[in-house]
């Protein structure tokens, strides 16, 4: 009985740690990224320049001072997507605001509620908004992935 006690705390142990693992920025990109790649062609047909970038901004509502003091809150206040053109990529000038995928709207809104209802690290962090970019074809894709994977502490 105690060995199956013990089975059962590591195995709960580690389902709770592999959910706030997945609820860094980072691992979010990454779910996002694996996202894009599965539906390539339905996320980039209505844009022509495949060398663009989508921004995705993720606003969260603004905390109570009691839940700014428990540090236990997190709620999507609204996201936003822009199309920024290649050469304005660093600087992010001249950015138009876009609709998406619906299927990727809903996809980031799932990872997200799941993060706030699942990792108490990810509502302490207290975020305003997250940002990141999503390239629109399978080299950049690549190329943002491996990025991201080099700053993730292993």
């Amino acid at each position: 009985m105690k060995k199956l006690i013990l089975i059962f705390i590591i195995t709960f142990s580690n389902l709770i740690y592999s959910q706030s693992e997945k609820c860094s920025i980072q691992e979010i990109q990454l779910d996002t990224y694996e996202f894009v790649l599965n539906n390539l062609n339905r996320i980039n047909k209505k844009f022509e320049n495949k060398e663009s970038l989508i921004e995705v901004s993720i606003d969260f509502k603004k905390y109570s001072e009691k839940q700014y003091e428990e540090k236990n809150y997190a709620e999507i206040k609204n996201i936003n997507y822009y199309l920024i053109s290649p050469e304005n990529s660093y600087s992010g000038e001249n950015k138009m605001e876009v609709k998406i995928y619906s299927k990727l709207n809903n996809h980031i809104i799932k990872i997200i509620n799941n993060c706030i209802e699942n990792s108490s690290e990810f509502k302490g962090h207290l975020y305003e908004n997250i940002t990141f970019r999503i390239p629109l074809n399978e080299t950049n894709i690549g190329k943002a992935i491996e990025q991201v994977n080099s700053t993730i502490d292993k």
